[in-house]
């Protein structure tokens, strides 16, 4: 069935399309159209079942009500959780989101970042970036959609960010793990490294390692290829295990590497080692309360994350904020 046309509409009462196209907006008493005439068409558009195309109104309103998320994995809990209070949000201000997963690709995100512009004409972007640095993002056009980064810092970029204190948490975790008596702890990384939440918790983590003299080296810290999650850790923890047979904690990164942990245990190679080692996580997700050892974790302050980056855009869309922003949250300790 073909869909009704604002066209259709005006044909069929003999109104022209900018007189109907101020009802339907509500702007009908801003230009003097009647009570009468007003009724007429509301009733009409009720009993002919009409819906606004809404790329049409962006093209009447210069606003498409679509905010855009680009997230490295929206697979993983953290960004999907995230993307969840953006939606809700959103909602309650008569936006709509659109989602895109980066998987770490420098040539995807700016792909994805295109395409949110240019084709969908979003009236921002909500992004938590795998670029290096914030030269693609020093171009004129980001002026006209705002952007908000969260999660992650560019460096040395004046932009609108909402993250969390990456360090500060990762230095207390670390702290516990000294307090309970760990002395040999190995810290999973993950690729890119550059990215500044991950060398945020690396810095928090080798300065409480320096701070109490474990005289721990580089070595304890392995990076684990963010395509090859499973595979890698598995790996990693065999050839450590082997060197370092009395290693007692493993600290790792965030959710997915807990994850893959956790199932690399489990492996007959190294099961031995599972009751031996204290686990500990920069993240906090379900699965810690349903598995059989107790995991201590960070827990980063997600719906704060999206509420303020979601409130940060639209008032810069609104024209409320004109300066840059940096809002950083707090982590807590979850002690199991």
């Amino acid at each position: 069935m073909k869909r009704l046309q604002l066209e259709d509409l005006s044909k069929q009462l003999g109104y022209s399309k900018t007189l109907i196209s101020m009802v339907l907006n509500g702007k009908a008493d801003q230009y003097g159209i009647s009570k009468k005439t007003q009724a007429i068409v509301l009733d009409a558009v009720s009993k002919l079942d009409y819906t606004p195309n809404k790329f049409a109104k962006a093209l009447r309103t210069g606003k498409s009500n679509f905010i855009g998320l680009i997230v490295a994995d929206i697979s993983n809990p953290f960004y999907s959780t995230i993307a969840k209070n953006i939606e809700g949000t959103l909602f309650d201000r008569g936006y709509n989101l659109m989602v895109c997963s980066t998987d770490e690709d420098e040539e995807r995100e700016k792909k994805l970042i295109d395409m949110m512009i240019n084709q969908q004409g979003v009236d921002g972007i909500i992004l938590a970036s795998t670029f290096k640095n914030a030269d693609y993002f020093n171009n004129p056009r980001f002026t006209k959609t705002p952007l908000v980064f969260i999660d992650r810092i560019l460096p040395l970029f004046n932009g609108n960010f909402v993250v969390t204190d990456n360090y500060g948490g990762s230095k207390e975790i670390t702290e516990a793990l000294i307090k309970k008596g760990c002395k040999k702890i190995l810290c999973l990384s993950i690729t890119p490294s550059y990215i500044s939440t991950i060398d945020d918790r690396i810095k928090g983590y080798t300065d409480s390692v320096e701070k109490h003299n474990l005289n721990l080296s580089d070595e304890f810290i392995v990076p684990i290829n963010f395509n090859k999650i499973q595979e890698d850790t598995l790996s990693a923890l065999k050839k450590m295990f082997f060197m370092h047979p009395d290693i007692d904690a493993i600290y790792t990164l965030n959710n997915n590497l807990a994850s893959a942990t956790l199932k690399a245990l489990k492996d007959k190679s190294i099961s031995s080692y599972y009751d031996k080692v204290q686990l500990a996580c920069f993240d906090d997700i379900e699965l810690f309360n349903l598995v059989d050892k107790p995991i201590l974790s960070v827990s980063q302050p997600v719906d704060d994350i999206g509420r303020n980056a979601t409130l940060l855009t639209l008032d810069i869309i609104d024209g409320k904020k004109e300066n840059k922003s940096m809002i950083v949250l707090p982590t807590s300790l979850i002690v199991r």
